[in-house]
């Protein structure tokens, strides 16, 4: 997590806009059409390349917003799958070293590029290029220095997953806890997962709330830590988004903590005994999000924040909201029917209000503190 040495001035690509005035860089008038000759933008490149998570991650992400990209510029999309620190570790060397990153857009979490910003990895997105930023909600669009340094697509929260099957095994009751701190319980013995990529994501802001603790330095959460020992006896399994969902499913775990529910989503509707909940002290909310890094040529930061713009778009998001099975930050779509009063996919500021955040900053900050604890904790 520490910042890269090197700082490059990043440079504004307004003035490639074809100057119209208009701001839908496109060159085109307020019906979005092309008026202006292809050559008042950057020369197309044949390709971009978009860090993406793999399987069903890059599958929508390809079918809901690359196809579109390439329908509408004739750009190819190629996507990476380098595991994200990998790849921050490639654009931070790229960027020290003056040469062009491997990269055109990153899609991550948007801790994670928020640290990649403040590390000066993230170039500032072009309001005269991402236009359709105007139809985000606020959460969608952060301000930093005044600037847009990345861009929201859409929320998600930490819940607590669980199967209702072993649930019944082990209480008697398919129904799940109404708080977190009744998994400390011993009966819950080896049947609670995590996450491990990276250790206890999701569930440190609930150790710190538990606590009472503000997140900071780790040496300065040792009650969040403390809790974190007592739990650990619980803790029978830790892994991935896919492998904690896989045992889950498979019965080897009452409760995946901390889990994404759209994980799930599909196999629940399948008649698979799991089910999401939201205990009284709520849950993290995050969000992903998308953004260029520095020292791209012309033509790809160009282009890379068009493909960024599509991502934007209400028919794009829309389309995409339904594939991902997450409420989107477009101010013009509703959440589907049934994410409506579902504290798990928030969309209202209220919503958001009910539910735990981390200061970008502080996460930027102290954050491998904390995985660096909860991995010695459980290991």
């Amino acid at each position: 997590m520490l910042a890269g040495g090197a700082t490059v001035v990043g440079t504004s690509i307004a003035g490639c806009l074809g100057g119209d005035g208009n701001g839908n860089g496109n060159g085109g008038d307020d019906s979005g059409e092309q008026t202006q000759p292809d050559s008042e933008e950057p020369e197309k490149p044949d390709q971009i390349t978009v860090r993406a998570w793999g399987g069903i991650w890059q599958d929508s992400l390809e079918s809901n917003v690359g196809e579109v990209f390439t329908d509408e510029t004739g750009i190819d999309v190629v996507y990476d799958n380098t595991d994200g620190p990998v790849m921050r570790g490639d654009i931070r060397t790229a960027i020290q070293q003056d040469r062009e990153p491997p990269i055109t857009v990153v899609w991550d979490l948007n801790t994670i590029t928020h640290t990649s910003y403040r590390q000066e990895l993230a170039a500032p997105l072009d309001p005269e290029v991402v236009t359709n930023t105007d139809q985000m909600s606020d959460s969608a669009r952060p301000d930093v220095d005044g600037d847009l340094p990345y861009v929201n697509l859409y929320s998600y929260t930490y819940a607590l997953c669980y199967n209702e099957d072993v649930l019944e095994d082990l209480t008697g009751d398919r129904e799940p806890v109404d708080s977190w701190d009744e998994l400390w319980d011993s009966q819950y013995e080896d049947m609670l997962g995590a996450y491990n990529d990276p250790p206890g994501d999701g569930l440190i802001p609930v150790l710190a709330e538990l606590s009472d603790t503000e997140p900071g330095p780790a040496d300065e959460m040792e009650p969040a830590w403390d809790l974190a020992r007592e739990l650990e006896p619980n803790i029978g399994y830790l892994g991935t988004d896919q492998s904690l969902g896989q045992v889950l499913q498979e019965e080897q775990i009452a409760y995946a903590m901390a889990y994404l529910p759209n994980n799930i989503v599909a196999p629940k509707d399948d008649g698979v005994p799991v089910d999401w909940t939201i205990p009284e002290e709520g849950a993290l909310v995050r969000m992903d999000s998308m953004y260029t890094p520095r020292n791209l040529d012309e033509s790809q930061q160009y282009w890379g924040q068009r493909f960024i713009n599509t991502a934007l778009e209400e028919d794009v998001q829309q389309n995409w909201m339904e594939e991902l099975q997450v409420p989107m930050l477009h101010q013009n779509i509703d959440p589907l029917e049934w994410m409506d009063d579902d504290p798990a996919f928030p969309t209202s500021q209220e919503e958001f209000d009910q539910l735990l955040t981390t200061d970008l900053d502080v996460y930027a900050e102290h954050s491998s503190g904390w995985f660096e604890e909860f991995s010695q904790i459980t290991a």
